[in-house]
C-alpha cells in the first residue's frame, strides 16, 4: 500500500507549497478550505435574508397597488341599467325568416314594438299602421246566419259564445295568452278587461305536440306561437302537410305554446319589415263575410 502514499516532502518545479492557517487557495485560485467550496455560511444566510426582504417588499407593492386602483374604482360613477316598461319609441315593424324543420318550409313572422288586438268586419284597404295581421278564427254559417265560430270578445264586447275548440288566445292589455283548455278564467277576463278572445284548434302545448282527430287532410297551416324564450309570432308553410307534422315541426323549432290560425290559400296575411316593405300572403279577401276577422299588431 506505500506506492500509493504521496511524497509530501518533495515537490516539482512546476508545484508550490502554501505554508500558513489563513484561506488556503490552490494555484488555480480555487478556496480549498472547507467541503462547500470555500463559501461561509454567514455568507449563505446573508443571500437568504435579502432574498426574503426583496419578497416582502414586492408584495408590498403590489398590496398597495392593488388597494389604490380599487379605491379609484369605487369612486367612479357607476352605470345604472334601468328597466322600464314605456313603450318604445321605434316604428313597429314584423322580422321575417325563413327556415327548414322535418322537411317542412316554415315562414316565420315576429312583430316588433307592435300592440296586439282583434279586428272584426272586410278591410277594403289594410290600413298602413297594421304591420303584421292574419285571419284568426274560423267562421261559417249557423242557422242560416254567418258566424264567428267559437266563442270571441271584441274589446271586451261578447260577439260568440262556444266551446267548439278548446284552444284559445286572449289578449289582455298588451300580453297575449295561449291556452288549451275547454273553460278558462281568460274568456271572463276578457270581458271585464275590455280585452279579447278567440278559439281555435290546438296545435302546441307545453313543448308538446296537440293530438287532433279532426283534422286528416294536408294543408297550408298557419298558427299562432308563443316560444320557448316567450317571443310570439306567425309561422305558416308554403305547402300542404298534416297538421300532426306541422305540429311537429313546431315542436322541434322551439314553441312552446301554439294555436291554429286561418290557413287555408285563400286566407290572408300580411306582414311590414323593418324598411317598410309589405308582404301579402293570400286571396282577394273582398269576398269574405263580413264576419271575418283578424288579429292584428300596430
Amino acid at each position: 500500500m506505500d506506492r500509493f502514499k504521496v511524497n509530501t516532502d518533495n515537490i516539482d518545479d512546476y508545484q508550490i507549497r502554501i505554508i500558513g492557517t489563513g484561506d488556503r487557495k490552490t494555484a488555480e485560485g480555487r478556496d480549498d478550505a472547507g467541503k462547500d467550496g470555500g463559501k461561509k455560511p454567514g455568507g449563505q444566510r446573508g443571500w437568504l435574508w435579502l432574498a426574503l426582504l426583496a419578497i416582502i417588499a414586492i408584495v408590498a407593492v403590489a398590496v398597495c397597488y392593488i388597494v389604490f386602483h380599487k379605491k379609484k374604482e369605487q369612486e367612479k360613477p357607476v352605470a345604472v341599467q334601468k328597466v322600464t316598461t314605456a313603450k318604445t319609441t321605434e316604428k313597429p315593424y314584423v322580422a321575417i325568416e325563413d327556415t327548414m324543420v322535418a322537411d317542412i318550409s316554415l315562414h316565420r313572422f315576429t312583430p316588433v314594438n307592435g300592440k296586439p288586438k282583434l279586428v272584426v268586419g272586410v278591410m277594403k284597404e289594410i290600413p298602413e299602421e297594421y304591420v303584421l295581421g292574419a285571419m284568426a278564427a274560423d267562421f261559417g254559417e249557423d242557422r242560416g246566419k254567418e258566424r264567428i265560430a267559437g266563442a270571441f270578445v271584441l274589446k271586451g264586447e261578447m260577439i260568440n259564445y262556444s266551446k267548439s275548440k278548446y284552444g284559445f288566445c286572449a289578449i289582455l292589455k298588451d300580453s297575449v295568452i295561449l291556452g288549451n283548455a275547454l273553460s278558462t278564467e281568460y274568456f271572463e277576463r276578457s270581458i271585464e278587461e275590455q280585452g279579447y278572445f278567440f278559439r281555435q284548434y290546438p296545435l302546441v302545448k307545453d313543448g308538446e305536440a296537440v293530438e287532433n282527430p279532426t283534422a286528416k287532410s294536408r294543408s297550408l297551416r298557419r298558427s299562432l306561437c308563443k316560444m320557448r324564450d316567450g317571443t310570439l309570432c306567425i309561422i305558416e308553410t308554403d305547402m300542404a302537410v298534416y297538421i300532426e307534422d306541422f305540429s311537429k315541426a313546431l315542436c322541434q323549432y322551439g314553441v312552446q305554446d301554439a294555436i291554429s290560425l286561418v290557413g287555408t290559400g285563400a286566407a290572408v296575411r300580411w306582414a311590414t319589415d323593418k324598411d317598410g316593405h309589405r308582404y301579402i300572403s293570400g286571396a282577394d279577401e273582398f269576398d269574405y263575410p263580413n264576419v271575418v276577422n283578424y288579429i292584428v299588431w300596430e
